[in-house]
């Protein structure tokens, strides 16, 4: 099984490289033939308006989506896709790959859809919603999703579709000690029935800053980034099913979480690249307990792919690195989509 994840993963770097071989050869007549006009409109502008555009500072394809357009008012979004393990990724039941995880899940599609406002040329605000699909592949699909897994009656089941937890959030984009930074803050009120009705929460604040820098003149590119999150209950732990799982040690509710996620990026070209991110230094403290534990380490890898500037895909395997095994991985798919 081991053999196997490791020849998928070189199979994701492997693939990746040869489309940015087709796509960089493609591309080279085109750029030749329009680089010098590009040039002479570029040296007409004035220092002063060269500094407006937010993607003079950040350059990375993935970056400049997450922060949105930069159009004054468009719609931004960022979608996912939790799956199976390998063996199944569009199972019902998302693998609890990492041991300290405190709660199984089932697989679906989530994200947030919103309006985004560019109040200045580094600065926007977004509101919206957030938007999850419960088993997407299985049963009915106009019909809930069959609750399937460990500890829930046989009869139990969960809203389908569900355009639910409204959210507000500031974020920046911005190049400092030739570093491109962004921060964001956000504030969040769950509503989806799962975690407003069953596990009691009323929302969460957060912060996270991401740090990334250039490796000299090479396609390599690295950083971190930051995130911490505290979260608020409408009371205490009630549903029948989570209190049972709470006293057998296998679900506690989070009261404040952080981490450090370092990541590395090779760039192929202006479409494709390699990425993996090393979720090795996350930490959580629970209602029922005081101290910070450190959670499971697990790693992504992936292929990231910059269809336009404003749309970015990210196709990936996660495990974790101290259990490497086709069972105990979860395959996933992030987007990032901006419109207008």
């Amino acid at each position: 099984m081991k053999q196997n994840l490791s020849l998928l993963i070189a199979a994701l770097t492997f693939s990746a490289m040869q489309a940015g071989a087709q796509s960089s050869s493609a591309k080279i007549g085109a750029a030749s033939s329009t680089n010098t006009s590009t040039s002479k409109i570029e040296d007409l502008k004035k220092p002063t308006e060269k500094l407006k555009d937010v993607d003079d500072e950040i350059t990375d394809a993935r970056l400049r989506a997450s922060l949105g357009s930069k159009s004054k008012w468009s719609f931004k979004s960022d979608l996912s896709y939790s799956g199976g393990s390998v063996n199944d990724p569009f199972g019902s039941i998302r693998p609890n790959y990492r041991a300290s995880a405190t709660s199984e899940s089932l697989t679906y599609m989530s994200g947030n859809v919103g309006v985004n406002v560019r109040v200045t040329p580094k600065d926007s605000i977004s509101f919206g919603s957030g938007l999850t699909i419960n088993d997407p592949f299985h049963g009915d699909i106009t019909k809930p999703a069959a609750d399937s897994r460990s500890g829930r009656k046989s009869d139990a089941v969960l809203p389908r579709y569900e355009m639910s937890t409204p959210f507000v959030s500031w974020s920046r984009g911005y190049k400092a000690f030739d570093t491109q930074m962004s921060t964001s803050v956000s504030t969040t009120y769950y509503t989806d029935e799962d975690t407003s009705k069953y596990q009691n929460y009323l929302g969460n604040i957060s912060l996270s800053q991401v740090f990334l820098a250039n490796f000299g003149t090479s396609k390599w590119n690295g950083g971190v980034s930051v995130s911490l999150a505290k979260y608020l209950y409408n009371g205490a732990l009630s549903d029948e099913g989570y209190v049972k799982a709470q006293a057998a040690g296998k679900y506690m509710r989070s009261d404040i979480s952080g981490g450090l996620f370092p990541f590395l990026q090779y760039t192929f070209n202006d479409t494709y690249s390699f990425r993996t991110v090393f979720g090795y230094f996350q930490f959580s403290k629970y209602e029922i307990n005081d101290r910070y534990v450190q959670l499971e380490p697990y790693q992504s890898v992936g292929v990231g792919i910059s269809i336009t500037r404003d749309i970015y895909l990210y196709p990936n395997i996660q495990f974790t690195p101290k259990d490497i095994r086709d069972d105990r991985t979860n395959v996933a798919l992030s987007t990032n989509i901006n419109l207008f």
